[in-house]
């Protein structure tokens, strides 16, 4: 007879990607899946939640990541939350060109308020008044201490229109599942 734990293997992290509206979340989640679903939405801006899997090579394994893309814009907190609510695992866009804004401050409260380790993103280096410095000085007004710079928060500076520091990003990802050894239950029924 087969033990209860025989069905208990490592599971993908599921990731949740917050921020202020037009920080570059889809772009970004467009980018990883080659896609463009930013086209697809009113005025570019995300009006629903949605999740999307990817597979990324880790040495000689193939990982997969589980993204949750929330919307950015102030009418939609209660999808945010619920975002950040079942996540593993959240990102924090901030643009480097903007810094930290109202719903950034709500999606760094509502990754808070659910407990789950943090990665951020720093987004739109690549426009000519990027300001990645100012960006982290925001955030260093918000108590979000990342790496290198007296914290523990995981960070990259990114471009999700040209893929600059994505490849990283992914890598931040990876790394902090492989220390929450995230695990399920291969035989249990879903539930959603």
């Amino acid at each position: 007879m087969a033990t209860k734990t025989a069905h208990i293997i490592e599971r993908p992290p599921v990731v949740a990607v917050l921020g202020h509206v037009d920080h570059g979340k889809s772009t970004l989640l467009d980018f990883i899946r080659h896609s463009n679903v930013v086209a697809t939405e009113a005025g570019g801006i995300t009006q629903k939640i949605a999740a999307y899997e990817i597979e990324r090579e880790k040495g000689a394994d193939r990982k997969r990541i589980t993204f949750i893309d929330t919307p950015g814009h102030a009418a939609f907190t209660a999808i945010r939350a619920r975002g950040a609510n079942v996540a593993d695992i959240g990102i924090l866009v901030v643009a480097a060109d903007d810094g930290v804004k109202a719903q950034t401050l709500e999606a760094l409260q509502q990754i808070r308020d659910a407990k789950i380790p943090m990665i951020v993103a720093i987004n739109k280096i690549d426009k000519p008044n990027a300001d990645v410095q100012r960006a982290i000085a925001t955030l260093l007004e918000q108590q979000v201490f990342l790496e290198k710079y007296g914290g523990d928060v995981p960070w990259a500076a990114i471009s999700a229109k040209t893929g600059a520091g994505v490849e990283e990003l992914l890598d931040l990802v990876l790394l902090v599942a492989e220390m929450l050894e995230l695990k399920g239950d291969a035989a249990a029924a879903a539930e959603g």
